[in-house]
């Protein structure tokens, strides 16, 4: 049987929520069953470690759950207990005060966007770094987003270390001049700031930022309906852009999970994208550069979501599924809110991965899609044969950015209103990415479908038929628009148009 009902995981947290009355637990000797039927009552798990789960609940859940049989152990609130831990990290308004005055001190490569404000009614920030930071370019959109959980903020901490990285040494460094030169890089130090401001994983509605986005097997609905106002916020900005490869930044464990997170079945023991390898060493290259996480308590320090223990409403799992765009979710630190005086180590742990990882963005395949007839972008679908999943270009800019691992594959291209064009054995290696613009042509209403195609030589006869002209070898070459060895007659049909009407 599959279980098919997802409950909130806090009562009427709509209403009322107090996150001083949220208890963090230990749940002792569960199987897999157990994991799946808490799951099921809606018990938020939030790491598995052999037989045992760390989970948020309120006390009538804990009292419910003991008298079920479960071993459950409350775990006191140390950030509570010592101010000591909180002090030292950024507040809101000294996130806010630096992400100004960043933006102030580098206006040639970097643009600060309020995406719109939180439940309490902060800002949510995100600073975008480039070159050109008022002009669409074909470049991929990279992202990382931070701090979700608002008792969670190294990841705050490290984005902003990133962001001064980035803008500080601009123009001296080489390497970092090139990844703000070829990258559009986007950065969200702080997405659940009301639950940061409280210590409370939730944001001010009692809502789990991370078990809130649409989910391909429980909630099929990508919409940003009732759904909380921060993940709103995140979702119209992500249907806005055309993000290529991104992160979500969390503590509690020390780890690189990659998708899925969710199954249709609650019991299965691992949830393979499409692009299982690509996953594997896109985690791999972030885990293999931060040496304590490569040689923790995980394999090399990955997992699959789905086998480590289920969620449902990831935002990594959406972002693949409905935008495209290959992402995994980083736990940074095995404490949540560590001592600040850690900060420093961590950044050295991690600063060289969040480069890296962010580099893998002008890998694979890549080029531009525009109209055969007018040369303006298109917003396009982009298929590799092999793999049953998509990307989507920037329609501004018409740019495609499809990560792969080094092989040959063949890639199709589809849009509305377009004829679809499939480019076979298509060569990719380890470098920078294989460039292959292609120009669609438009489907004619009411044309014979482009799958009656003639040679060359054939069409040059039928055209010379319709119109009593000598068609002459440039223009039939030239109207082989997709390259294939053969004119469609919806490309003769553009061909006579264009004799008849040049300026058309």
């Amino acid at each position: 049987m599959i279980f098919q009902i997802f409950f909130p995981v806090i009562s009427q947290a709509e209403t009322v929520f107090n996150p001083h009355d949220l208890l963090e637990t230990r749940i002792n000797n569960l199987t897999r069953e157990d994991l799946v039927r808490l799951t099921q009552m809606g018990i938020d798990i939030d790491g598995v470690w052999e037989t045992t789960a760390r989970a948020y609940m309120l006390p009538d859940r804990l009292k419910e759950l003991r008298s079920l049989g479960y071993e459950v152990t409350v775990i006191p609130d140390r950030i509570r207990r010592d101010s000591d831990l909180i002090q030292a990290y950024h507040s809101y308004s000294e996130l806010t005060s630096e992400l100004k005055a960043t933006e102030t001190a580098h206006p040639d490569i970097c643009r600060l966007y309020n995406i719109g404000n939180s439940e309490q009614g902060r800002e949510l920030w995100f600073m975008k770094i480039t070159d050109n930071p008022d002009i669409e370019e074909d470049e991929p959109e990279v992202k990382y987003i931070s701090t979700m959980h608002g008792d969670e903020p190294v990841g705050t901490e490290l984005s902003l270390n990133l962001i001064r990285v980035l803008t500080d040494e601009y123009g001296t460094d080489p390497r970092i001049t090139a990844l703000v030169n070829e990258i559009e890089i986007w950065i969200m130090p702080l997405m659940n700031p009301d639950g940061y401001m409280s210590q409370s994983r939730y944001n001010a509605k009692g809502r789990d930022l991370n078990r809130s986005f649409p989910d391909q097997n429980y909630d099929p609905n990508n919409t940003v309906a009732d759904r909380p106002i921060e993940t709103q916020h995140v979702m119209n900005w992500a249907f806005a852009h055309s993000s290529v490869l991104s992160a979500n930044f969390h503590t509690g464990a020390l780890v690189v999970n990659y998708p899925y997170d969710s199954d249709p079945d609650p019991r299965a023991n691992y949830s393979a994208t499409p692009d299982e390898p690509l996953f594997i060493e896109l985690s791999l290259t972030y885990a293999s550069l931060n040496e304590p996480m490569y040689n923790g308590s995980f394999d090399r320090g990955i997992i699959n979501g789905a086998e480590w223990y289920h969620i449902r409403g990831g935002m990594q799992d959406w972002n693949y599924i409905w935008l495209g765009c290959n992402e995994v979710t980083i736990e940074l630190n095995d404490i949540k809110w560590p001592p600040y005086s850690d900060i420093p180590d961590l950044w050295n742990d991690n600063r060289e991965s969040m480069l890296t990882y962010m580099e893998w963005s002008l890998r694979g395949v890549r080029g531009v899609i525009t109209d055969s007839v007018t040369g303006q972008p298109l917003n396009a679908t982009v298929t590799v044969v092999s793999i049953a999943h998509d990307v989507f270009t920037d329609p501004d800019a018409g740019d495609y950015h499809r990560l792969l691992l080094p092989g040959t594959y063949d890639i199709r291209f589809s849009a509305d209103g377009y004829q679809t064009q499939t480019v076979q054995e298509v060569i990719v290696g380890s470098g920078n990415a294989t460039q292959l613009n292609v120009a669609m042509v438009p489907q004619v209403p009411g044309d014979i479908n482009h799958s009656n195609s003639a040679d060359l030589t054939d069409a040059i006869v039928t055209m010379k038929l319709l119109t009593g002209t000598d068609i002459v070898f440039p223009v039939h070459k030239d109207a082989d628009l997709n390259n294939d060895g053969k004119i469609g007659l919806q490309e003769a049909v553009y061909v006579l148009r264009k004799i008849s009407d040049p300026e058309n």
